[in-house]
Order: C-alpha cells, then sequence, then structure tokens
C-alpha cells in the first residue's frame, strides 16, 4: 500500500467515524440550548460556535487515532463454515471474523469512493464559497452611490458612539434589497436605494446599529470561516444545523446591542417588519438585517417568546442517554483496532465454558491462528440463538414500561377532575403549597397508580384522593390506546382571592403561554387602501381556558380603520391555551397586526 493510498485509507475511516461523532455533538448542543433557552444569546451564541470548533477537533483526533491504530491492527481468522467448535481434522479451529468485522471490511473497500465522492463535495463547496466572496466583492463596486449627507453624519456619530476606530463606509447600493455588511478589514455597510423611506430616524439608526454590530464583532470573519467548516464537512446535516443556529442566534446578539444603543425596541420591530417586505438576493457570504427568523426576532422584541418546547427533566434524560452512547461508540472504535483472534478465543471461551490452548506460533503458509478445542460438556447455545432471546426479552420489557408524557400534554387529555378539599388541619396552620404527583394513567384513561414526588406532608392524603378520581381520555399511540406515565400538581391555596387568579404573562414563572393555533387575514379598509397608507396595530386581548380571545383592545393605534379591522381579525383568532401548573388558565396577550400594500 503506497502513501497515497494509506492516507486515503485513514481519511475514509475519519470520515466514517465523523457520522456517529457529528450526530452525537449536535444532540448535546440542542440540549445545552434548551437548558440555556433563558440566557443572553451572546452566552448560547459562544456554545454554537464551540459546537462548530469541536466538530473540526474531533476530525483532527479522530484521524490521528485511526491512523496510529490502523498500522497496528491483526488480522482476523477464518470462520468454521457450522459455527461450531469441534468436528474437525485433529480438532483444530479456525476462528473468523464477526459479522461486525464483515460489515468492517465491506466498509474498507468502500473508502476509495467515499473519499472521491467527499473530494467532488469539497471542491463544489470551495467553488461556491469562491464565487461568493467574488459575489460580495463585486456588490461594494457594482450600482452603489454616496449616501446622503444626513444618513451619512447619523451613521458616523454612532460608529463613534458605539467605540468602532475602524473606518466603515456607509452606501446606497441597487443591487441588495436589505441593509447588508460586505468586507473585514475594510468593511461597507450597503443600504438599498429607498429601503430607508418611512422609517423615523430612531429606525433608521436602530438599523445602522445592527449592522454596527455586525462589524464590531468581526462576524464577517467568522463566517467566512463557519463556510470553510461548512465545506468540510458538507455531508452531515448536524454541521448545517450547528451552523443554522450560529447564523440565528448572531443575529439575536445583533439585535440586543442595536436595542441597546437605541433603546427602543418596538420601533426596532416595526423597523425590521418593514425590511421583512423586501425579499433578499444577496451573496450568503454578506451580513444583513433581515436574516434569521424575522417573526421569532419580532415577537422576542416584543417579549411574545414562545417557551421552550424541551422540558428540563427530557433534556437531562437525553444528555445521560447521550454520554452512555458516546462510551459505547468510543469503547467499540478502540476495540476495532486493539482486539486480536487469542482475544476473541478467550472471550468465546469466557462466554460458552469452552476450554482452549492457544497456539500463536507463526505459520509460514497461513496466517491463520489456530486453538486446540476440547469437547464442552454439554450442548451449548448458538450467538445467533442468545442474541434472539436477548432482544425478545427486551422488547418483552418495553411493552410493560408505561410511556413518559409531558404533564402539558396530558393537560390537554383531562375530561373530569375532583377539586381537592383543604384539609381543615392544614388550614388552621396555614400551610400552603403544591404536592406534585407521579401518575399511570391507563388505556382507558383511568388514574391506576399515584407516587408522591413533592409536597407539604398534610396535604398529600387529600391530593391523592381528588386525583384518583381524575379521568383522561385515552392516550393513543399509532391509533392505539397505550399505558401512559406523567406528572401531576396539585395546588393548595388559603388566600380568599382564589378565584383570582392573576392571568399569565411572559414574566410568570411556571406559565406556559398559548400557542396561536388559527389566524385569520385582517381585511384592508378602503379608506386606506384608496389612500395608500399602512400601518401597524397592537392588540392586548386576554385568552381564556379554552383558547378564545377575550377583553380586545387597541394598545397601539395606526388609525385610517385599521384598528377596527385589526379588531375583528384578532377576534377570530383561536389559541391552545396557557397552562399553570400543567392545568389551563387565562393569559395576556399583545398582538401585531400588519397591513401593508405589496
Amino acid at each position: 500500500m503506497t502513501t497515497g493510498q494509506y492516507l486515503a485509507h485513514v481519511f475514509g475511516w475519519t470520515l466514517l467515524h465523523f457520522c456517529w461523532q457529528g450526530t452525537l455533538i449536535a444532540l448535546l448542543l440542542a440540549c445545552v440550548l434548551a437548558l440555556l433557552s433563558k440566557h443572553s444569546p451572546q452566552l448560547r451564541y459562544g456554545v454554537c460556535c464551540a459546537a462548530l470548533a469541536l466538530n473540526l477537533v474531533t476530525l483532527a483526533i479522530t484521524f490521528e487515532r485511526v491512523a496510529v491504530n490502523d498500522g497496528g491492527r491483526l488480522r482476523h481468522a477464518v470462520v468454521s463454515p457450522n459455527g461450531w467448535f469441534g468436528g474437525v481434522p485433529e480438532d483444530l479451529v479456525q476462528v473468523t471474523p464477526s459479522r461486525l468485522d464483515e460489515l468492517e471490511q465491506a466498509l474498507d473497500h468502500s473508502l476509495p469512493v467515499v473519499v472521491i465522492v467527499w473530494s467532488l463535495g469539497f471542491a463544489l463547496c470551495v467553488t461556491r464559497l469562491s464565487l461568493g466572496l467574488a459575489a460580495a466583492r463585486r456588490l461594494r463596486l457594482t450600482g452603489t452611490m454616496p449616501a446622503s449627507i444626513e444618513e451619512t453624519h447619523l451613521f458616523l456619530a454612532l460608529r463613534e458612539r458605539i467605540g468602532i476606530d475602524r473606518p466603515v463606509r456607509l452606501l446606497r447600493s441597487a443591487v441588495v434589497q436589505v441593509p447588508a455588511v460586505v468586507g473585514w478589514l475594510r468593511p461597507v455597510v450597503l443600504i438599498p436605494i429607498g429601503a430607508l423611506a418611512g422609517l423615523s430616524q430612531v429606525q433608521i439608526e436602530a438599523i445602522f446599529a445592527h449592522e454596527l454590530a455586525h462589524i464590531r464583532r468581526h462576524d464577517y470573519l467568522v463566517g467566512i470561516l463557519q463556510s470553510v467548516a461548512e465545506s468540510l464537512l458538507f455531508y452531515h446535516p448536524a454541521v448545517w444545523w450547528i451552523s443554522h443556529q450560529i447564523r440565528k442566534e448572531r443575529e439575536l446578539c445583533c439585535d440586543d446591542l442595536a436595542v441597546s444603543w437605541t433603546g427602543d425596541p418596538v420601533l426596532y420591530a416595526h423597523a425590521l417588519f418593514q425590511l421583512a417586505a423586501q425579499r433578499s438576493n444577496s451573496p450568503a457570504i454578506t451580513l444583513n438585517a433581515n436574516g434569521g427568523s424575522l417573526t421569532m426576532r419580532i415577537r422576542r422584541l416584543l417579549n411574545q417568546n414562545n417557551p421552550p418546547a424541551v422540558q428540563p427533566f427530557a433534556v437531562l434524560s437525553v444528555l445521560a442517554l447521550a454520554f452512555i452512547v458516546a462510551g459505547v461508540c468510543f469503547s467499540s472504535a478502540q476495540a476495532q483496532h486493539s482486539l486480536t483472534a487469542v482475544d476473541r478465543l478467550n472471550m468465546i471461551h469466557a462466554i460458552t465454558g469452552v476450554h482452549s490452548v492457544i497456539d500463536t506460533a507463526s505459520k509460514e503458509s497461513s496466517d491463520l491462528m489456530v486453538a486446540k478445542v476440547a469437547q464442552p460438556a454439554q450442548p451449548l447455545l448458538t450467538t445467533a440463538d442468545l442474541s434472539t432471546l436477548a432482544v425478545a426479552d427486551q422488547k418483552e420489557q418495553e411493552k410493560k414500561k408505561p410511556i413518559r408524557v409531558s404533564a402539558s400534554i396530558m393537560a390537554g387529555q383531562i375530561v373530569s377532575t375532583v377539586n381537592p378539599v383543604y384539609p381543615e388541619a392544614a388550614r388552621k396552620a396555614r400551610i400552603e403549597g403544591t404536592v406534585v404527583l407521579h401518575a399511570i394513567i391507563s388505556e382507558t384513561g383511568d388514574v391506576m397508580a399515584l407516587q408522591v414526588l413533592s409536597g407539604p406532608t398534610a396535604l398529600l392524603d387529600s391530593a391523592i384522593d381528588a386525583v384518583q378520581q381524575w379521568k383522561y381520555k385515552p392516550y393513543l399511540l399509532n391509533g392505539q390506546p397505550i399505558e401512559v406515565s406523567t406528572t401531576i400538581s396539585v395546588t393548595y391555596s388559603i388566600s380568599d382571592e382564589s378565584s383570582a387568579v392573576a392571568p399569565c404573562t411572559t414574566q410568570n414563572s411556571g406559565c406556559t403561554m398559548p400557542v396561536l393555533l388559527s389566524a385569520v387575514e385582517p381585511e384592508y379598509p378602503s379608506q386606506a387602501r384608496e389612500a395608500k397608507s399602512s400601518g401597524v396595530v397592537i392588540v392586548s386581548l386576554t385568552v381564556d381556558e379554552k383558547g378564545t380571545p377575550q377583553n380586545l383592545a387597541v394598545f397601539s393605534s395606526a388609525g385610517h380603520g385599521f384598528d377596527e379591522k385589526a379588531l375583528e381579525a384578532v377576534r377570530r383568532y383561536r389559541f391552545q391555551p396557557a397552562t399553570r401548573n400543567g392545568l389551563p388558565t387565562v393569559a395576556e396577550l399583545k398582538i401585531t397586526v400588519n397591513f401593508q400594500l405589496f
């Protein structure tokens, strides 16, 4: 084997190993991002960048480990046709590769094709990156003109206030459709002709602040390095997902900086909405204010974030599973290059009780290792039989184990509840709190078993007596009712105003805010259409326990008949109700309704 063939062989195995390594890194990142959902975008951005860098480090370490181990691998022996010991002349047994070894050999033979396909894909990605850089450079030279004096003065004053010492040019462009940053050493901010029309000075300043935030954070350089990593690992979807998370968190970081420098998130959100109406055709290597999910960014600026979809308990469970999988995969990878034929015979001896004497003397005419084997005292099960029994036992255990379902989902399955009776002794002692129960729900929706997880001792019996009488709709999996486990929270309060519980808002901890299920497009007022006017109306409302809007009012008016049409549309919205302690409750929201003539 030549040096080139050897390196191609090692690199091919490195690419194959990265398939599970990249998936594991992405899974860990998803769990960490869920746990950090309440933290700053800057922290999540750093974690995402670290995950992408970890992919490259893992690739390099794997290449080194495979290169070291590959040279010392021993050949495996051949298997006897019947898979049993004994019955061959002179009681000799020839040990053969397992199915895992056969799979390894098949992959080994396909490595040249793997490396060739990767090389073609990498060349295409590098070509795409080069064309993107060239197109970004042309944007600075084609169809540009100096910005107006007022815009330039506002831009330069903001740059000095932010503390950017490098020279930054502001140009109008007839090519780009949204504001964008091009370049790192000599950055240029491109503003589409007419893009700032209709925006107030504060909104224009916020858009400039967003682009200057990209420059201050050196995001253009990070974007190029990110594209290089994407080109190297283009074949793995997890790398593209991590890269998408980096771009999303990058935009949120710049939004936060823009708001901190200008001080008005609502006006900035309105400016982003107007930019959203302009579709971008800028090269992927540019950085623009229209990046990321505009709906998510605007909702975030208006403090209407959706709660994290992943519960902390589920995240910790997935993290534990991921670490176990990582350990198993690492051990398998190590064993792949360290087990010899002697080790395999000794393992068989340990499992089956067959006594063997290993003769490792080299044979000039054969690569096989030979063992003299004594016949077993009693018949043995084959490896295939043992595997079949183990799989069948595992499936039987899984059938008996209830499936875990979150409290918020099971809250929507409730048919009837029984309110707990407040124990008189607990009331006199003014004992309050929440009892948390672990419940098993049968296929018919009955509460089968309850286990106390936490709560005041004086309230436990009352909570259990009440919850045992609750009734659920059967939980369906693949159309069949199944047994599930969940948690149920029962809250006790002595307050005389227990019926006047404050509605959920985005600031309430322990509340899950409503989720929009269906929306209605507002009718455009005829007088506004004739006047070619556009506007934004913010409607405040209450969503009741059934997900129906109540108490609608105009929070921010736009006039021209927009307010009435916005109220009519929002009144027909339908939501998944908010929940508190797993039960539906009332919540307060603000909905932005946009009227735009295209």
